[in-house]
């Protein structure tokens, strides 16, 4: 009786819209098949995330008093993991329209509610009542006898509460759950900050001779840019997107120069420095392992991930600095002699501002090659399907495109047979297997403004899972990139790198769009987190290779494929300056860890100065010193990544490993696909990463495949 109340309990709280608990309107609670976003408006949020953290909490409280003798898997540990639906599918649209949709209405509610949300996963985890019966369960015949996937979700919630302090007295317990709303807090604030600095800044050149040597469709861009501002002429901006390709092609020195310094504002300068909500997130971080009983934050962060503690991932990072470093050295070389005979001038250390610039040119006289030449072979409609194309002769999955609905009235009705959407940008599409079957749901939200956050990301907006009637719910999922746009002109050409940003995400959409764990919490993309970046970065690949590239690469105008030539060129290319390539990811890793790891060097002292020592043999000596990226690292002090940026690097040894698999049988290998998608893709977190790995491969990682494809091997 008590899980049939539980049950009855669960689908009246995720049926709020057939009416059957409240009639109020409650859009973030809406359990409609595609999410109506026009509804999810700002001053909804307080309300309806006020009412999802209570009827969570119902949840809570119904297994919390669930009588010693009468619990059942199903009851405790099965209910436990739903419970907090409500309150997860809700907050993760906030967080996600935080991500492509910012505006200061938005954030303060978001402000308003993040320490209410956060203290409420605190309380779940430091719960007395809740925590007997978990432990109480686990000491029953059924639970002993528990095998599997159902076997690892309980071992999961035992170790989730013994690693949020649940067996601590009350007082480290309540500290706990402090550290955890503050760390939350000043991680909004950091991100925050860091979109707003870079939106500070912005520069108006109407002379278009001043943008000598950028290619013509980044003028096309800036001149796109300057028009949605209201002026004529250009606009450059610190968007990654823009600012990148002036680096690179800017003949102007002194433009360069200007935006370079204006990039040194990002969460450095009031009122946006983020100086004080770094040295606060890792004091909090490195008290929080100490509470918990572990000597560092990397220890406590990494306990189950593949590299176990910070020690192993330490030692990884600095035994690839080992092997890289000659050719680093070698690379600098190179580069401070390319300069001085491009300059007739004497070798001296190159400015900050001319490091892309020369490498460009460095890259243009030893490759003849400019991968600029690369972009009209890159139509962003043509790389889509090529994607989806590459996806199905893989995996024998088919992506559909459908109509989309955008409005700015949330009381406009949705039109029969179309997909409401954030942004008038925004496509999506659903996935079928090859016999027909949906999979899942794909928004595409590809271009850069100025209310979205930089970089690219997939978020997995709605998880697949099984529920108790044994229907299984579908996932959907967002990709968010900031694309070169169209113009006027010309449409939406990509560069190589765009290209595989695209691919990359992709991976990790598939990933989760693949899981076939019956459990939520363990499915798709929700795995140890250096094997996270394994789908992502296996998808890079395609990106490189005649047969696929063969599939999408096709002239914009004339439909003509990719000239071998120009396809030698850009492999040859491929490790341009590798050393230097290589090594600007380790020194980023390598600062994370540092700070993580070895926190007790840097809580007392200036964290710039002591991290300027350290990474000195991981960054190019310039003709002045150019602070870390410390202050605008969203990853770790903004995102899910502390102590983790190594995984990018871990999991490429892992890719560039496997890969290998797929060229050994072809390309484009079904039956590899096929073998990699029930092995690694629809395995979620059902085993341990490098148990599913071993079963793919048939034996562990190897680090030679990567060092050979990054040109580190003599």
């Amino acid at each position: 009786m008590l899980l049939i109340a539980l049950m009855v309990l669960f689908f009246a709280i995720t049926s709020l819209e057939a009416g059957g608990v409240m009639a109020e309107y409650h859009p973030f609670l809406a359990t409609d098949d595609h999410i109506k976003w026009h509804t999810l408006l700002p001053k909804y949020i307080e309300g309806d995330i006020g009412l999802a953290i209570g009827l969570a909490q119902k949840n809570i409280d119904a297994i919390a008093s669930l009588p010693l003798d009468g619990l059942t898997f199903a009851n405790a540990i099965v209910a436990l993991e739903k419970a907090s639906d409500p309150l997860d599918f809700a907050w993760e649209y906030v967080g996600h329209l935080d991500a492509t949709c910012n505006s200061d209405e938005l954030r303060a509610e978001q402000n308003e509610m993040l320490p209410k949300v956060v203290e409420f996963g605190a309380n779940v985890l430091l719960n007395d009542a809740l925590w007997l019966r978990i432990k109480s369960f686990a000491e029953t015949e059924e639970a002993k006898n528990l095998r599997g996937i159902d076997r690892k979700l309980l071992d999961d919630t035992l170790d989730s509460f013994r690693d949020s302090g649940a067996d601590l007295p009350r007082e480290q317990r309540e500290r706990l759950k402090q550290i955890r709303i503050e760390s939350s807090q000043k991680m909004q604030k950091f991100s925050e900050n860091v979109l707003d600095s870079m939106n500070a800044w912005e520069k108006y050149v109407d002379d278009v001779s001043q943008l000598k040597g950028l290619p013509k469709i980044t003028i096309g861009v800036l001149a796109e840019d300057a028009a949605e501002h209201g002026r004529s002429g250009y606009r450059i901006s610190l968007n990654p997107s823009s600012m990148s390709k002036c680096m690179q092609y800017l003949e102007d020195e002194n433009l360069r120069e200007e935006i370079f310094r204006a990039s040194l504002t990002v969460g450095r300068v009031a009122p946006y420095n983020n100086e004080r909500l770094v040295e606060d997130v890792l004091r909090l971080r490195d008290e929080k392992a100490k509470i918990l009983g572990h000597r560092t934050y990397a220890d406590l962060a990494l306990k189950r991930r593949m590299a176990k503690n910070g020690a192993a991932a330490m030692a990884f990072v600095e035994n690839l600095h080992r092997r890289t470093e000659k050719f680093f050295m070698g690379n600098v070389d190179a580069l401070e002699n390319f300069r001085a005979q491009a300059f007739a001038d004497k070798r001296c250390r190159l400015k900050p501002w001319e490091t892309s610039f020369l490498s460009e040119k460095y890259r243009r006289a030893t490759f003849d090659f400019d991968e600029e030449e690369l972009r009209p072979y890159f139509k962003l409609e043509n790389v889509i399907a090529g994607l989806f194309t590459v996806a199905d002769r893989l995996y024998g999955v088919k992506f559909i495109e459908q109509p989309t609905f955008f409005t700015g009235d949330e009381n406009a009705a949705v039109p029969d047979g179309k997909v409401p959407v954030w942004h008038e940008d925004v496509k999506y599409f659903k996935a079928f297997d090859g016999n027909g079957d949906y999979i899942g749901g794909l928004y595409m939200d590809i271009h850069p403004r100025p209310s979205k956050h930089a970089g690219g990301w997939m978020g997995g907006i709605r998880g697949g899972y099984l529920d108790g009637d044994g229907i299984w719910h579908h996932p959907v999922v967002t990709m968010c990139t900031n694309l070169t746009p169209s113009t006027e002109n010309t449409p939406s050409l990509l560069s190589h790198r765009e290209v595989e940003t695209l691919f990359h995400e992709f991976g990790h959409t598939l990933h989760h769009m693949f899981g076939r764990v019956k459990y939520e919490s363990m499915n798709g993309s929700n795995v140890a987190w250096d094997f996270i970046e394994l789908p992502s970065q296996i998808m890079e690949n395609f990106c490189w290779e005649r047969a696929s590239l063969d599939l999408f690469a096709k002239h914009f105008e004339t439909g003509e494929p990719m000239p071998e030539e120009l396809f030698r060129k850009m492999v040859a290319a491929r490790n341009h300056l590798p050393g230097i390539a290589m090594m600007g990811q380790l020194c980023l890793a390598k600062l994370d860890l540092e700070l993580h790891q070895k926190y007790g060097h840097y809580g007392d002292c200036d964290i710039e100065k002591k991290l300027r020592d350290v990474l000195s043999s991981y960054r190019m000596e310039l003709s002045e010193y150019v602070p870390t990226i410390t202050l605008s690292f969203r990853h770790i002090f903004g995102g899910g990544y502390a102590a983790g940026y190594y995984s990018y690097k871990w999991a490429e040894v892992l890719d560039a490993d496997a890969f290998g698999k797929f060229k050994k049988d072809g390309v484009l290998s079904r039956n590899v696909g096929v073998e990699f998608r029930e092995k690694i893709l629809s395995k979620g977190d059902s085993d341990e990463a490098d148990v599913l790995y071993r079963s793919f491969m048939g034996r562990d990682p190897d680090i030679e495949p990567l060092l050979i494809r990054s040109g580190l091997i003599d």
